[in-house]
């Protein structure tokens, strides 16, 4: 018995517990605050509730957790003034923070659609200044919508978590669809955290080329800070990218893009991501980032380190067009963003699309689902996430049971 149990609100149907899928699991829901699971248990009749449990159709998941985004459905994560805005405050001119605040908000709502449960908007490689301005509207964001859900509103919205700083300590060699003009050398990253860090507080990733002068003492003092490196957009050896790690790092960006092909006598930071027992490893699943046989076999590879991310556009989900990706002119065709040069630019799909596509490409729906709810989840410390347990928030979704296609969010 549950202390409190008859306040309990009840959710009865199958569902993906500990990477087992169960037929029929009774979840008791605390519906106050931001809603916590309270119970999980294999049903039985006569108990007071599930005799008024709700019962869900399709498999019941935890919500998804997207640690790389740009933004979706026309909601840009550096607001609707994008880098152009931020710029011009560094200079003095009116803060755009409530409009990037608005995005926000309005991001953690359209992603929630698709059944996630938090994410970790991302911005593209900013001027210092502009990138301190972002982080601090993350900041504002996050408290903001922290106190709404502990009053019990906003929960049609995807937690924000904090920031991921997509650079701009990067490689130029392997920058992407990044702003050359604004990569810089790691110490000055540095300097910038060291100099305001009570502005860098909502920062949780930074990618980093380690292979950069002064990028390990970057790490190392992430990692004191504890925020997660990843690395990416980089040209390092199989030696420096292991030296990475070793220094504190512990995530990869976007596996195979923004970085050297592997090659079997130089597997440079593909095969060193491979090969390390703990780093963990995003990877697009659209489809178009990265092929679906090799998707598979780097599933195979990687186990439990792998994360679905969607390194998803603003204008994912509105066709095609043309759009800003921070400074840089793009377009939409398609299934594929690019710049107007060809390169990448990010995804026009979300994570829920990712997972279905790892089920279709031969991923076991358990090992699926993990990659997108619990291992981002424990990558960012919130044990509260990711996972259908006791203690953890109830942001569930349901799924098809065989396909994965996301049929839903399980209110309460």
């Amino acid at each position: 018995m549950v202390k409190g149990s008859t306040a309990l609100r009840g959710i009865r149907g199958a569902a993906l517990v500990n990477g087992k899928v169960l037929d029929d699991v009774l979840i008791g829901v605390d519906p106050s605050g931001l809603g916590t699971i309270a119970s999980v248990a294999r049903a039985r009749s006569g108990s007071a509730l599930a005799s008024r449990a709700r019962r869900v159709e399709g498999l019941i998941i935890p919500g998804y957790v997207d640690v790389h985004l740009h933004g979706a459905g026309g909601n840009d994560v550096l607001g609707p003034g994008g880098a152009q805005a931020l710029l011009m405050a560094s200079r003095g001119m009116k803060s755009p923070e409530r409009e990037i605040v608005a995005s926000l908000r309005a991001l953690a709502a359209e992603t929630a659609k698709h059944g996630y449960a938090a994410i970790t908007p991302a911005a593209v490689s900013l001027p210092l200044e502009s990138l301190r301005l972002w982080v601090r509207a993350v900041s504002v964001a996050r408290a903001e919508q922290g106190e709404e859900l502990q009053r019990g509103r906003a929960r049609d919205e995807a937690i924000i978590l904090g920031a991921n700083s997509e650079g701009p300590a990067i490689s130029h060699a392997r920058k992407g669809a990044h702003d050359p003009m604004v990569l810089i050398n790691p110490a000055e990253l540095l300097r910038a955290l060291d100099d305001r860090p009570n502005d860098w507080s909502a920062l949780r990733i930074v990618t980093v080329a380690p292979e950069l002068k002064g990028g390990e003492e970057l790490i190392r003092a992430l990692t004191k800070r504890k925020i997660v490196t990843s690395v990416g957009h980089s040209t390092a050896t199989l030696d420096q990218a292991n030296a990475a790690w070793a220094a504190g790092a512990t995530s990869t960006t976007h596996l195979c893009n923004g970085m050297d092909p592997f090659h079997h006598r130089t597997p440079g930071l593909v095969g060193a991501a491979l090969a390390h027992r703990s780093a963990r490893v995003e990877l697009i699943c659209d489809g178009v980032h990265v092929e679906s046989n090799v998707v598979k076999l780097l599933a195979d590879i990687l186990g439990n380190r792998l994360m679905v991310v969607s390194d998803a556009c603003p204008v994912a989900g509105l066709g095609d067009g043309d759009f800003m990706l921070g400074s840089m002119p793009a377009r939409v065709k398609g299934a594929h963003a690019t710049l107007r040069d060809g390169t990448l630019v990010g995804a026009v799909s979300l994570v829920d699309v990712g997972v279905q596509n790892l089920i279709a490409f031969g991923v076991a729906l358990p090992a699926a689902v993990a990659a997108a709810t619990k291992t981002p989840a424990d990558l960012l410390r919130t044990p509260q996430l990711g996972r259908i347990a006791v203690g953890a928030a109830a942001r569930l979704s349901t799924i098809d049971p065989v396909s994965g296609a996301l049929r839903g969010r399980v209110s309460f």
